[in-house]
């Protein structure tokens, strides 16, 4: 599993550089803290110790708000809460099911939130930098085998995921530069390559299966960290507009690297 550098790391590089004396917040390593509006498990982010079989997968959701994808503990109650958040395009490890190898673990619980609403729904057993976690399987990918490695990519240009490599009647979806998507094969058809892919959608578990040409994404380490700490820049909302500015220009620098 590839070493995330933290965003925030990044982040306080880029305000040291372009700025002296302006005011953001510190960025230190997050311990799992309940989010607003959200309880927390007494277990959260439980070290795993047993030995268990693994799949390497890749985190694909996050919203317009800024929430990356949430990761969730069982508490007390056997209900699942809030625990902590994986970032959209890192790896994250997936359990395989007892029962079934060739499928993750899944199990049907109930999610708890503030204020006494709680709701049945599955979630899948995950591992993420170390830690025993439970999330929804719309949020990753959930396909990878043995033999066969998933890589983040983020779109770089606004663009069409198409159904197949038939670019006249393919187009499915039109994504936003930014989006975060999972690579697990290649394919060049009439001179030009494109790259099987499966993207976020709300009513498919495990990602959306689609194409996108690889001119219009990177799996570049730094084009992925780039546009994770653009997300971050993008929902902070007390930066000086030349200060907004200046990181932008720098991200950008950073991906053609």
């Amino acid at each position: 599993m590839k070493k995330r550098i933290s965003r925030c790391e990044v982040i306080a590089s880029c305000v040291l550089v372009l700025l002296a004396g302006v005011m953001i917040p510190s960025c230190k390593e997050k311990a799992p803290a309940a989010a607003s509006g959200n309880p927390t498990a007494d277990n959260a982010g439980t070290t795993v110790s047993k030995e268990r079989t693994l799949r390497n997968e890749i985190v694909l959701y996050f919203d317009k708000d800024g929430n990356n994808t949430p990761l969730y503990a069982e508490n007390k109650e056997g209900k699942m809460v809030w625990a902590d958040e994986a970032i959209p395009g890192d790896e994250i490890e997936v359990y395989e099911s007892l029962e079934n190898a060739s499928e993750p673990e899944v199990k049907n619980a109930i999610r708890s939130y503030t204020g006494g609403k709680e709701e049945s729904m599955d979630f899948v057993h995950v591992r993420y930098y170390g830690k025993d976690y439970w999330t929804r399987p719309i949020f990753i990918t959930g396909h990878s085998k043995k033999n066969w490695h998933l890589t983040g990519m983020v779109i770089t240009e606004d663009t069409y995921i198409y159904s197949s490599t038939d670019l006249v009647n393919a187009k499915t979806k039109k994504v936003e530069k930014g989006t975060f998507v999972a690579k697990y094969d290649s394919e060049t058809i009439d001179g030009i390559k494109f790259f099987q892919i499966y993207y976020y959608d709300w009513s498919t578990p495990y990602g959306k299966e689609g194409y996108v040409k690889a001119e219009t994404c990177s799996d570049s380490d730094i084009a992925l960290q780039a546009a994770q700490v653009e997300r971050a820049f993008s929902n902070t909302k007390d930066l000086k507009p030349f200060v907004r500015e200046d990181v932008y220009a720098l991200l950008e620098d950073m991906k053609e690297i």
